[in-house]
């Protein structure tokens, strides 16, 4: 008779151990829960993580490839345009999408002048990015600010919105960083078809073959008029503490 009764307490205890793991909010049930969540993401987001970016405004950005690379990787700066690997998609939530341009860049390639009216951007100006599938993201300009070459605070997300941030670099000297951003309003599923999967190009001839930072080579004058047909060297954010910044309108 003891040997029955202890024996059904195990059973009990083991019932109650099971129930504690696999309840409706246990512990294994929400690991269970956030896979099928991250599954069902890994189903849903675009499987090539390449951009196209246009900018009704601005005649040289249209279907602009953004190709997803480390901040201090600037292969993608020198053929278009890069999306810092880190920062957010435009099929997230509350993403940060974070694409650097060159001001001036590199004759012959994509990434030429294409950044070079980005301080004319008003608020209401139209952003737009399309992904591997189609689909279309519109955005709408918000803000408009310079910050410095190391505020690495622009990439954060922002509460409650998802947004896309352009960067590049102030004139004449670029030591500064001129900033945009865009708020999603609008977004167009697309037909599911990938487009062509473009890739970086190698350096051109012209490009130098180390980057060297701004502040090693300061540059004594580079008058916006004319525009000036060399390369510019640019440099991507580095990471630091987040810092506040005050935002100064550039035109």
């Amino acid at each position: 008779m003891a040997s029955t009764l202890a024996l059904l307490v195990v059973v009990a205890g083991l019932g109650l151990i099971g129930y504690s793991l696999l309840g409706e909010n246990s512990p294994l049930q929400k690991i269970f829960s956030a896979a099928k969540e991250e599954e069902e993401f890994a189903k849903s987001a675009p499987k090539d993580t390449t951009l196209k970016l246009s900018i009704p405004k601005m005649e040289r950005v249209k279907d602009l490839n953004v190709y997803d690379t480390p901040y201090e990787d600037e292969t993608a700066l020198e053929v278009g345009a890069q999306h810092v690997q880190g920062t957010g998609f435009p099929w997230e939530e509350e993403a940060n999408v974070y694409i650097a341009g060159h001001r001036l860049g590199y004759p012959g390639t994509d990434s030429y002048l294409v950044f070079y009216d980005l301080d004319k951007l008003e608020e209401g100006d139209e952003v737009i990015l399309t992904d591997s599938d189609g689909t279309r993201y519109t955005y709408e300009v918000f803000k408009n600010f310079i910050t410095g070459p190391y505020d690495w605070s622009v990439t954060e997300p922002v509460s409650g919105k998802n947004i896309v941030t352009l960067q590049t670099c102030t004139l004449p000297d670029y030591s500064d960083r001129v900033i945009i951003q865009a708020e999603l309003t609008k977004v167009e599923p697309g037909e599911g078809a990938s487009p062509a999967q473009d890739k970086p190009a190698q350096k051109v001839e012209s490009a130098p073959a180390e980057p060297v930072p701004v502040e090693q080579t300061p540059i004594e004058s580079a008058p916006v008029e004319p525009l000036p047909v060399g390369p510019a060297q640019e440099i991507g954010p580095a990471p630091v503490e987040p810092v506040p910044i005050e935002p100064v309108q550039t035109g």
